[in-house]
This record gives C-alpha cells, sequence and structure tokens, in this order.
C-alpha cells in the first residue's frame, strides 16, 4: 500500500471465501499478534514506512485493529523476507515490475513541486455602480516535497476570461500567454531561484477582481488552473476554487 496509494488494512474481520472484500463477522484479534505485527512491519520492510497510524477497537479488550498505511514520500519499500516490492492493486498484492521498481526509484531522487495559493483577503463589496469588486490579493507558492532541488521552474495559470475575472498588476517574471488558449487567461511564471527541497518560494503575488456573472460561473468551474513545470520532473497539476481559498462572492 505504501508503495501504490496508501490504505486501510482492517483486522479482525473475517471475509467471504469467495470474495475477500465482503466482511462476514467479527473474528477478534489476538493482542500478541498487534505486537508481532508490529515487530514485523520494523523488521521485515526497508526503508520503514513513516506516518503509518494504528487503531485498537475498542482501546480494552480489543477485536478489531485498524491499520492506516500512508502512500509513502520514500518509495520504494521492500519486504526483505523475499527481496521483492510489492504494490496493492485492487484486492491483490502484486510484485512490481522491473520498470516500475526503476520509476519508483527515480522519483525518489526528483523534485517533487506543488502549488498553492494563499489569499490576502476576501471579495467584498462590489464597487460604486461599477459590476467589479474590490480588488482582492493572492499568493502562488510552490513547495518542494521531494528529494532534490528543482531547477527551471516554469508555472502556468490558467483564469476564466476577461468578463469574469480581472487580474490587476504583475511580476516582472509574469508573461501573459493569452493567446495559448481561447476564451481563458493564461499568465507564466518563470522561477530564476533553485527550489531546495522543504523549501517554499513566492512565485507570484496577484490581485484580482469579479464581475457579477462571476458567482454563478466559479460556482461550477475552478478560479485557476495550474501546472507546474521543472527539469527532471513529470509536470504537476492542479486547480483552485473559490471553495478552496474560502471565499464567497458578494450578491
Amino acid at each position: 500500500m505504501a508503495n501504490s496509494l496508501g490504505g486501510l488494512i482492517v483486522y479482525g474481520i473475517a471475509t467471504d471465501p469467495v470474495d475477500k472484500t465482503l466482511p462476514r463477522r467479527i473474528s477478534p484479534i489476538e493482542k500478541r499478534n498487534v505486537e508481532t505485527l508490529d515487530r514485523v512491519i520494523n523488521s521485515q520492510v526497508r526503508p520503514p514506512i513513516a506516518g503509518m497510524r494504528k487503531r485498537l477497537i475498542p482501546e480494552v479488550e480489543p477485536q478489531v485493529l485498524l491499520l492506516a498505511v500512508p502512500e509513502s514520500e520514500d518509495p520504494p519499500h521492500q519486504s526483505l523476507y523475499d527481496k521483492r516490492y510489492y504494490r496493492r492493486s485492487g484486492v491483490e498484492c502484486l510484485p512490481m515490475e522491473h520498470d516500475l521498481v526503476a520509476l519508483k526509484f527515480g522519483r525518489k531522487l526528483s523534485p517533487l513541486l506543488d502549488l498553492a495559493v494563499h489569499p490576502l483577503d476576501g471579495p467584498s463589496e462590489y464597487q460604486s455602480d461599477l459590476p467589479w469588486t474590490v480588488p482582492v490579493g493572492v499568493r502562488v507558492i510552490v513547495k518542494n516535497v521531494g528529494r532534490r532541488v528543482g531547477r527551471d521552474v516554469l508555472t502556468m495559470l490558467v483564469f476564466p476570461p476577461v468578463e469574469v475575472v480581472r487580474i490587476h498588476g504583475s511580476a516582472h517574471n509574469m508573461a501573459n500567454l493569452d493567446d495559448l488558449s481561447e476564451g481563458s487567461q493564461v499568465r507564466q511564471v518563470i522561477s530564476a531561484i533553485a527550489h531546495h527541497p522543504s523549501a517554499s518560494v513566492l512565485v507570484a503575488e496577484l490581485k484580482l477582481s469579479f464581475s457579477r456573472a462571476a458567482a454563478t460561473r466559479l460556482s461550477r468551474e475552478p478560479l485557476i488552473e495550474w501546472t507546474v513545470y521543472a527539469d527532471e520532473m513529470s509536470p504537476r497539476t492542479g486547480t483552485v476554487s473559490l471553495a478552496t481559498l474560502g471565499w464567497v462572492l458578494p450578491e
């Protein structure tokens, strides 16, 4: 699970003999097996899996054990019992093929950049008789959650059309590329500095104003669609909505 998307393991539940995904009854765990599980995980998995959480139900005389396994930031993990690398696929645990193991090792040594947009304030009233809100500020932050320095970092931000959102101000490293996408506003930001592991870098600070038509449109569409590119990293994408920012447009 740590080698794939993580998951939750439930011990103490008997399942259908044909379909293992169907629970049938509680089959209480033995306390000594809880300690055995800890020893096996600690001694038979390398590198150790960080961030696992365990809960006994009930805490006194437990019958069920829940083990939450996160998606690992340090893959791949090897079973020392048979020297293999496994991944979860549906209800099966499968040995990982060579190319997948190689990919996991490659990711381990690559930058991994995530983007976040932080609001500085929130949309207030519309300006006098104009159908636009007072401009509000946002900061665009790129954080390297990987294990290698990110270089040649380029961020693309796609906004709704100018009839919906107006972008005020720009930085010297921001380019207008509206011609790339008909009906949208596109901004490109190039970061000249290295993005070190665990470092957060401010790549842009903007002010936005919204038309009266924005509330309806942005209730079902993202405010920003973003893509981050960096040397030796596959492009990372995501979206930011009004709800993400905690914003509600005035009536």
